[in-house]
């Protein structure tokens, strides 16, 4: 059974694993195919499900290879964040990590359909699309840089908190709201009619609280889990956003296995998605009923009138246009 380490691990520690996976890396084919360790990274905390979803899929990639592949799993900032990692697997270092879906398009920017505002209709539609279009998305993505997608880790949508009850785009009009630092998060906002705020995350709680800014837009667990609700006490279910994070694993890597062993990454990376899929629908069911016994006001908002506001916004972001296509023809 695989060894996980913890973000507690000393640089030492971490230098002899570093070392250990070049030697593998390193070694003959011929040997490699008998017992290969590797080394893998999520920013996430252990307790968090996107944590135990890559945990998962490496423990049924060693199971299902009857020991034959094992791997050293370093979870939150042991290996740093997920650029890190995603440059880890391109060095070298790391064989497999998972970043979150949209941090790939700073290698390829058509990753920057997984923030695409209400191109997935629900969580249902977002897990569909996922399964038909993952594969040609990573062989497309292959075409510009060495990494594969393996698998989506299911994350539920992007909600909005403030102190303001938002229900249509004129309630979010003029509201300073946190957005991540990447053009489309910002334009989208803009189109809602907000004040998008680009700001790093471990500023939010603090501008928040100095009301610098009015609301932040995250994952209901991301704002549940870093206490966010002590200081929006409105929560608006707004879904604007469904971004998974991805298995991803370095193409070097992967065409060193034969075929029965890439067939068995595959194997594991479906199984992942239908483990975790349903307890994360019903995690956040739960996180809901937390938040309001917080006194949080939880409302519904009207999706269409949000969705109606940035239907023309693939024509500012034309390499996305082909996959917007594509992800709606889905039912």
């Amino acid at each position: 059974m695989s060894r996980m380490l913890n973000a507690g691990l000393s640089r030492r520690s971490l230098m002899v694993a570093t070392a250990a996976s070049a030697f593998v890396a390193a070694t003959p084919a011929i040997l490699r195919a008998k017992t290969l360790r590797w080394v893998g990274a999520s920013n996430a905390a252990m307790s968090d499900t996107t944590a135990q979803a890559f945990d998962f899929f490496a423990e049924r990639v060693t199971e299902l290879t009857s020991g034959q592949i094992t791997s050293d799993r370093f979870h939150g900032d042991a290996l740093g964040d997920d650029r890190d990692h995603v440059e880890g697997i391109l060095q070298g270092t790391i064989q497999f990590a998972a970043p979150g879906a949209p941090l790939l398009s700073g290698w390829f920017n058509q990753a920057d359909i997984f923030v695409y505002p209400y191109v997935f209709r629900d969580v249902g539609h977002k897990d569909r699309a996922m399964t038909a279009i993952i594969d040609d998305f990573s062989e497309r993505m292959l075409e510009t840089v060495p990494l594969r997608i393996l698998g989506a880790i299911p994350r539920m949508g992007r909600h909005i908190t403030s102190n303001t009850t938002i229900v249509t785009p004129a309630d979010i009009k003029g509201l300073k709201i946190r957005t991540p630092q990447t053009p489309m998060w910002v334009k989208a906002f803009e189109k809602f009619g907000a004040a998008p705020t680009p700001l790093p995350f471990p500023e939010v709680f603090s501008s928040l609280q100095t009301r610098v800014i009015d609301g932040q837009e995250n994952p209901l667990a991301t704002s549940f889990q870093n206490g966010l609700f002590a200081a929006n006490k409105k929560l608006a279910l707004s879904e604007h956003m469904f971004a998974d994070n991805v298995v991803v694993i370095g193409n070097s890597v992967y065409s060193s296995l034969d075929d029965a062993q890439r067939a068995t990454l595959h194997r594991a990376a479906r199984e992942m998605e239908d483990e975790f899929r349903p307890k994360v629908q019903a995690g956040e069911a739960d996180l809901i009923e937390k938040v309001k016994a917080e006194e949080v006001e939880v409302n519904e908002v009207d999706k269409q009138a949000f969705a109606a506001t940035v239907t023309d916004l693939h024509l500012e972001f034309p390499h996305v246009t082909e996959w917007v296509k594509r992800i709606h023809s889905i039912a």
